[in-house]
């Protein structure tokens, strides 16, 4: 049977692409993901005919055009209309809720106030559910992406999006570039992050995750290179983003230790927990309970305002059914991740950043399974971990598949 190549692999994605927006565009009932879909659907729809009714004449160069022309089209420009469309119309419209209680929570800085005791009750939050402007459940580094809009006021070029994606592509196109793998390998690590799904909607639509996925990927990426202070500082960074960094830490502590010994992981955690102190420490301290509240809480559902974040997952069941049982359940949820997580590091420590990604990926995707309140989004964690797990891990076994792999058929 003949192996499927590179150029058809590329085919196949941007089809199953395409079919995903048609599926998005007739039955999301959010109406960002259905301009998205509207206007990325084309740009799928040509790179997967050109790239499976070409597949034995393309090489590497024309895949990595293919895949940059299908980057313009299904992710750059949607984000450009969706900013475009924002600033014609209201402030609060054309942006998904994290855009919005970013940019809010960072005029609330830049004013003085605390943004984990803030509320956002007026203003481009105000038709959004009550848990959504009321509380800011990001860590304080992603107030960062907000000040633009709080301190250059309501400009396109302010909007959030433009800053997570920007700063999405310069860290993984670095991070890239540094790495030992084969080109076609980084190629798809970055289709992965940029241009399928789970990065070209976000981008267009939300894109708060972008940052941090591609921290953790930088932060993989010099772990791999034996740069373990450079990894921890990476992995802090994308752990004073958002929460569902935080897996990765022990997972990147334990390989460091295993991959260039003990002074490794030393040097590791203590990067990463100098990065995470000094961005968080200091909003602890402002206000401890309104941080507890906004994220911890909020984001496991057991706020005082239920979460927004309501996908059909096993522990939002059993928030349903046992309503009375919710903080039980969160606990429970939490000591399972964990007896999980160490059971990982116990009986299949990660020696490597392929490890270390395929760990980090699956205990995020069992995360999700398991949360009482979670967003098919978050999805996109597992997915671009597995797949960097495997452009980081060993190559072909032999040198024409190598070469193969490194310049396409």
């Amino acid at each position: 049977m003949r192996e499927v190549g590179p150029p058809a692999r590329d085919g196949a994605l941007y089809a199953a692409s395409a079919v995903f927006c048609i599926l998005v565009w007739r039955f999301s009932s959010i109406p960002q993901y259905r301009e998205w879909a509207r206007v990325a659907f084309g740009f799928y729809a040509a790179g997967a005919a050109l790239t499976l009714l070409a597949r034995d004449r393309i090489g590497f160069r024309t895949r990595t055009i293919v895949a940059m022309v299908v980057l313009a089209g299904a992710a750059l420009l949607p984000l450009t209309l969706e900013v475009r469309w924002r600033a014609e119309t209201t402030p609060g419209s054309h942006a998904q809720s994290e855009v919005l209680v970013t940019e809010e929570a960072a005029r609330a800085l830049a004013a003085g106030v605390d943004p984990y005791r803030a509320t956002y009750l007026q203003g481009p939050l105000a038709a959004r559910p009550p848990g959504t402007k009321t509380h800011f459940p990001y860590l304080p580094g992603m107030l960062a992406f907000g000040m633009p809009r709080a301190w250059g006021g309501d400009r396109p070029v302010a909007d959030a999006r433009v800053f997570f994606a920007g700063t999405a592509l310069v860290l993984a196109v670095a991070a890239l570039a540094k790495s030992r793998v084969a080109p076609g390998r980084a190629l798809v690590a970055f289709q992965a992050l940029a241009v399928f799904p789970t990065g070209a909607l976000l981008a267009a639509t939300g894109g708060d995750d972008l940052p941090v996925l591609a921290l953790t990927l930088l932060a993989l990426v010099c772990l791999s290179r034996r740069r373990p202070v450079a990894a921890g500082l990476a992995a802090g960074a994308a752990a004073a983003l958002k929460q569902t960094a935080w897996p990765l830490l022990p997972f990147l502590v334990m390989a460091g230790r295993r991959t260039a010994g003990r002074p490794a992981r030393r040097s590791i955690a203590l990067a990463a927990a100098g990065v995470l102190a000094a961005v968080v420490v200091p909003f602890v301290l402002w206000d401890p309970a309104a941080f507890l509240e906004d994220v911890i809480r909020f984001p496991l559902g057991l706020g005082t305002h239920p979460s927004p974040a309501d996908s059909p997952t096993l522990g939002r069941a059993l928030v349903r059914a046992f309503p009375g049982a919710r903080t039980v359940i969160a606990v429970a949820v939490i000591a399972a991740v964990a007896g999980f997580v160490l059971y990982l590091m116990i009986r299949r420590a990660p020696r490597t950043a392929a490890g270390v990604a395929a760990s980090t990926g699956t205990v995020l995707g069992v995360a999700f399974v398991l949360a009482p309140a979670a967003r098919f989004g978050y999805l996109v964690y597992p997915v671009d971990l597995l797949v960097w797990a495997w452009a980081l891990g060993p190559g072909p076994p032999g040198p024409a598949s190598r070469q193969a792999d490194r310049l396409g058929p």
